[in-house]
């Protein structure tokens, strides 16, 4: 949490409201400068679970990597400061479990999306490569850490921790690290995660060297044997349409429209991005992101700039709701 003292109080009530009766709820406090601290301090007199922690300000993966090694409990669950957990989520996550997979992962519920329960059986992912392919295919609801239960003997035998060297996407690094290591995963239907979607977001406010944040990223999972599996060009042209989206075609971004499509048409050249065209198979996404890609693939950019403005008024519309 960083100076999230006006929406730390409904975090920590809606893990109290979560089922499943969390041993313990680590606030860890990336330091703040506003009154988070003294807030998560009032909860801890109020709920015995929760337990304070705090460091100097340096960032999400730095808190996340405290959390893990303080952590008592087996299983971990990520939870951002403004976010909140859907009514019964641990206690849905915990009931889809067995002796066969090491994590689970429920929905997301995006803004003031209505969560509704869909009654579908619980999919198990045993197979390293079937799983990774499958988290791969859907990575804005697989490879987040948001709505999942891990266990934290996994991190610490494998050294799975957060790359601090990661401005974004420091999300799909450590869950791709994560399954790689784990025996199998559960994903159930059930809506167990509910995001903020903010102007604030990280991921949606425009600032410079984002494009660069990203490409790092990408290089930093393209050294793993990830990069092999059937899956991986999905998930680069899923990145650089982000990139498009929160960079490049960014509302608040001030280069001019020439300036634009040219950025547009380097990074559709770019190598990574060039082979991912000729490697992937769109087949399975869904409609706007296929017709969006397919439109790229073909260099057709006021298309791809008319897509992205679409996407873009869709989330604002999301954030209104908030």
């Amino acid at each position: 949490m960083y100076n999230a003292a006006d929406t730390i109080e409904r975090c920590v009530e809606s893990c109290a409201a979560s089922g499943g009766d969390p041993s313990e709820i680590l606030l860890i406090d990336d330091g703040s400068t506003d009154s988070t601290l003294e807030r998560a301090e009032a909860l801890a007199a109020r709920f015995p679970a929760v337990r304070c922690l705090r460091q100097p300000h340096a960032g999400a993966s730095e808190a996340r990597n405290l959390g893990i090694r303080e952590a008592r409990g087996e299983w971990l669950l990520f939870l951002d400061a403004d976010d909140a957990l859907c009514e019964g989520a641990i206690q849905a996550l915990c009931a889809s479990l067995d002796g066969r997979a090491d994590a689970c992962c429920g929905r997301i519920i995006r803004g003031k999306d209505a969560a509704r329960p869909v009654a579908a059986p619980a999919i198990l992912k045993t197979d390293r490569h079937d799983l990774l392919n499958f988290a791969l295919a859907e990575p804005t609801d697989r490879l987040t850490i948001h709505g999942w239960l891990f266990r934290r003997s996994i991190c610490l035998r494998h050294g799975v921790w957060f790359n601090p060297a990661l401005r974004l996407g420091e999300d799909s690094d450590w869950v791709l690290r994560y399954l790689s290591a784990c025996r199998g995963a559960a994903f159930v239907s059930a809506p167990v995660y509910r995001y903020t979607l903010s102007g604030e977001s990280s991921i949606h406010r425009w600032k410079p060297g984002q494009t660069e944040a990203y490409l790092d990223m990408l290089e930093a999972i393209a050294s793993s044997p990830v990069s092999r599996e059937d899956n991986w060009p999905l998930y680069v042209l899923t990145t650089l349409l982000l990139i498009l989206t929160h960079d490049t075609f960014h509302p608040a971004n001030p280069a001019g429209a020439r300036a634009r499509f040219q950025e547009a048409r380097r990074l559709r050249e770019l190598p990574n991005f060039s082979a991912a065209f000729r490697q992937a198979h769109l087949r399975g996404m869904g409609f706007a992101k296929r017709a969006t890609l397919a439109c790229l693939k073909a260099r057709l950019y006021a298309a791809v700039w008319a897509a992205v403005k679409l996407r873009q008024a869709q989330n604002a519309r999301r954030q209104g709701q908030n």
